[in-house]
């Protein structure tokens, strides 16, 4: 790989694929959930804390304009990882997921747009970071009040306004 955006394009189908595996027979797989938890966590916080810093540093401060959308969606994908999992949250977080991907990675999707921006040197110095970039603490699963257990749900409470018009489920 030379370029960031293959790094991630590889990782969501590894994640993917852990995440079929949790749910691939009647008996919930928690093993590979938590593999797909922990991969999936790793992965936004590298597009948030590489990614799409470099995009804005390339573009003068200013964020691609789906970056917003893009914070909104990664916080709704985060909190449905905090309750204790079972096939149907699977079946919410890979709804969402497809969507979310797919803004990613179209043609003309944010990674699109972000290669566009960065040199191959910076795409490549962003993959090497990308690399090491370390896992991601992950805490207990929490069932209480505030918990999302819907795509609706999370992405209503991560945009505190309904959910965006733009990822249809």
């Amino acid at each position: 790989m030379e370029r960031i955006t293959q790094y991630l394009l590889a990782d969501h189908q590894r994640v993917g694929t852990l995440l079929a595996a949790a749910t691939s027979s009647q008996i919930f797989d928690h093993e590979a959930f938590e593999a797909f938890r922990a991969g999936l966590l790793r992965h936004i916080a590298i597009e948030e804390k590489l990614l799409l810093p470099a995009a804005r540093g390339a573009r003068g401060g200013v964020p691609i304009e789906r970056a917003h959308q893009l914070r909104i969606e990664h916080g709704a994908i985060g909190s449905l990882l905090v309750p204790t999992p079972d096939h149907a949250l699977c079946a919410e977080l890979a709804t969402l997921l497809q969507a979310h991907d797919a803004l990613e990675e179209a043609a003309g999707g944010v990674y699109e747009e972000c290669e566009r921006l960065l040199s191959a040197e910076q795409s490549q110095a962003l993959l090497e970071r990308a690399c090491s970039f370390p896992e991601v603490p992950v805490a207990k699963h929490f069932d209480g009040q505030g918990t999302w257990r819907t795509a609706h749900e999370a992405l209503a409470s991560a945009s505190r306004i309904s959910a965006p018009r733009t990822l249809r489920l």
